[in-house]
């Protein structure tokens, strides 16, 4: 017997042994890829639910909640005197998702439908400390709709919330707090549209959370009968429904190598080594797909910078940052100066090195913390922070010396070009738009003054057109031919 295996070995040449281990090692590949992939696209699944489910939660509230508007529209037109709000107030609760409206002038309850069963809030004051009234102050603070819950009712029951404050126009124009209006939504009922339980029978366990504003706890608020397996990935992304943040976490209910089909996958594997070429390339081509689709969504081809779309994106975030830490924001649009001449003149590819040199230019004098982008044709925007309104000025002028002070070389050829700017303060963190036209206003004013010159926007009626004021210029280059 013993004789024999030493015969069997001794028949097993190298290459054999080499081709063995080299099976093996390809079966190991094949099974690495197929399993990566399999997480890969799990993940992207997860991605893509979570993001459905939170568009399809934020709107149902939404769409509940701005029934605010018609109460405080309600209180307005009656001069806080609401003596038909039992009409209108029936009218509006046309959900069952909806429990009652309500009035609260000084923020004190006196008008709720329906009434049967919400006896319990009327003379509740909205604005001493107990669970939920949070939201009411801080609605009265910011003059906006504040979204809170879910806590438990002064009549019992659990519910979600939308406190609106309401302002009236006072003997001298000015406005004054008159109350609150709010809507009651039932809570959990009003999440059964969004579809949540779908994802236990799509193989996913969820939760929603949020940070409990009177505790400071973590506060479950939907979630499936699925405890979550702490060695199971999950995607987790933050919604915003107002002035509230929700956390939205999904993960699949069963780890990979629990399922049936993954081992009969890697039995085959071990069969069809040409397998692993196929999935490595579709890896590779999914992830450079997703790397072009996230280059093209925030990077301008042509010149290489962010977008319209990516600067509309991210300054948001700047801008929060900075009121945060109290600095002053500006923003700078700037337009090359008869840049269909040039077009017209030497080409629209002299047209397109035009704007990529500009684009060069611009950010070489710029700021690594400034933000840039192509803003559309030839408009690019700047917006820069923690700035004070001479610094902005300077750089402003910088930049447009950066641009005119030397021609662009297209086909050896040299064209000569110049831009004008228009310069804005960003009064707030939600004032990124109004800022943006006054500064579009400002730069309509250095095109009205001759090109080539900054000008800053000024409320104070000084200035050009209406507060306007030109900013200093160069002497005029020679423009293309056609100019």
């Amino acid at each position: 017997m013993r004789k024999r295996k030493t015969l069997l070995l001794q028949r097993i040449s190298i290459p054999a042994l080499l081709s063995f281990f080299a099976s093996l090692l390809l079966c190991g590949l094949i099974m690495s890829a197929i399993i990566t992939n399999k997480v890969h696209l799990d993940r992207l699944r997860m991605e893509q639910l979570v993001m459905e489910k939170s568009i399809k939660l934020t709107e149902v509230i939404h769409k509940l909640l701005y029934k605010t508007e018609a109460l405080s529209a309600l209180v307005i037109q009656s001069d806080g005197k609401v003596g038909n709000f039992e009409r209108v107030a029936s009218t509006l609760v046309d959900d069952p998702a909806i429990s009652n409206v309500l009035i609260a002038p000084a923020g004190i309850v006196s008008h709720v439908y329906p009434l049967r069963g919400n006896e319990h809030v009327l003379g509740f004051n909205f604005f001493q400390n107990r669970d939920g009234n949070i939201e009411a102050r801080m609605a009265k603070a910011t003059g906006q709709l504040v979204f809170g819950g879910p806590f438990t009712q002064v009549q019992g029951g659990q519910a979600l919330v939308g406190r609106l404050p309401v302002y009236m126009d006072g003997p001298g124009g000015d406005k004054h707090f008159w109350g609150l209006v709010s809507v009651s939504l039932r809570y959990p009922q009003v999440l059964d549209g969004v579809g949540l339980p779908l994802l236990e029978k799509q193989g996913y366990a969820f939760e929603i959370y949020r940070t409990n504003p009177d505790t400071g706890m973590r506060q479950i608020i939907a979630g499936s009968d699925y405890a979550y397996d702490k060695s199971a990935r999950f995607i987790e992304k933050s919604m915003e429904i107002l002035n509230a943040t929700w956390y939205f976490r999904i993960s699949p209910v069963k780890l990979w190598y629990w399922y049936t089909e993954t081992w009969i996958l890697l039995f085959i594997g071990l069969l069809v080594s040409g397998l692993a070429a196929f999935v490595v390339q579709n890896n590779h081509e999914l992830k450079r797909m997703q790397e072009r689709l996230e280059e093209m969504a925030q990077i301008d081809a042509l010149t290489a910078i962010a977008n319209r779309r990516h600067f509309m994106a991210t300054a948001p975030a700047l801008l929060s940052q900075a009121a945060r830490n109290r600095q002053r924001c500006f923003i700078i649009m700037l337009d090359v100066d008869h840049f269909k001449n040039i077009n017209d003149s030497y080409g629209h590819a002299a047209g397109d090195e035009a704007l990529k040199c500009i684009a060069m230019r611009i950010k070489k004098t710029l700021r690594p913390y400034d933000l840039l982008a192509r803003y559309g044709g030839e408009e690019f925007i700047i917006l820069v922070v923690g700035v004070e309104q001479e610094t902005a000025e300077k750089l402003s002028a910088r930049v447009r010396l950066s641009i005119c002070e030397s021609p662009i070389m297209v086909d050896d050829t040299p064209i000569q070009i110049s831009a004008s700017f228009g310069l804005a303060p960003v009064e707030s963190e939600s004032g990124l738009e109004e800022s943006i036209r006054h500064a579009d206003s400002a730069l309509y004013e250095a095109k009205k003054a001759g090109r080539n010159r900054s000008v800053s926007y000024s409320p104070s009626g000084e200035g050009p057109s209406g507060g306007l004021p030109s900013g200093e210029a160069l002497p005029p280059r020679t423009p293309p031919p056609g100019a």
